[in-house]
């Protein structure tokens, strides 16, 4: 069972640690590693951008086990994404944490439609999105790789 709460400052290094994860870079679609300076700056605007959600979830040892963060594109659609911290994977956290942040996310924003782009050879996040209750919508081309296209809402 994970609890969910918003970041803060103080997890600035945290999520740093996790963006720069070689797994995590060998699946986002900009896989070059992230600058601390540049993530601090990211980090600190997107605590204050109000179409920025961000959520860290703990696990009944006090752990922070990832993190999941939905962007609003627009007044009507939104772009997730969900990395899950080294020493926690493989342990099904990420359909529950997928589960909890759209539920947060759609229950203060209704009306919205959520998009996950997932590069076509992460199989194990495609897995994971639907037992989320995402829907396939289509194959495309997105940001210069073929991926999966699913929405919630």
């Amino acid at each position: 069972m994970l609890s969910i709460r918003k970041p803060g400052i103080d997890d600035m290094q945290l999520y740093f640690d996790w963006a720069n994860d070689p797994e995590v870079r060998g699946q986002s679609y900009n896989s070059d590693p992230i600058d601390l300076g540049n993530h601090k700056k990211w980090f600190e605007s997107a605590l204050k951008n109000e179409a920025c959600f961000m959520y860290v979830f703990v696990n009944a040892d006090k752990e922070d086990v990832g993190q999941v963060r939905i962007q609003k594109q627009n007044d009507r659609e939104a772009l997730i994404g969900i990395s899950i911290d080294f020493g926690h994977r493989g342990k099904g956290y990420a359909k529950e944490m997928l589960l909890l942040a759209t539920a947060s996310f759609l229950g203060s924003n209704n009306g919205f439609l959520i998009n996950a782009y997932i590069k076509e050879s992460n199989l194990s996040s495609k897995l994971s999105f639907e037992k989320a209750g995402f829907q396939f919508s289509d194959m495309v081309d997105y940001e210069n790789f073929r991926s999966f296209h699913y929405i919630k809402e």
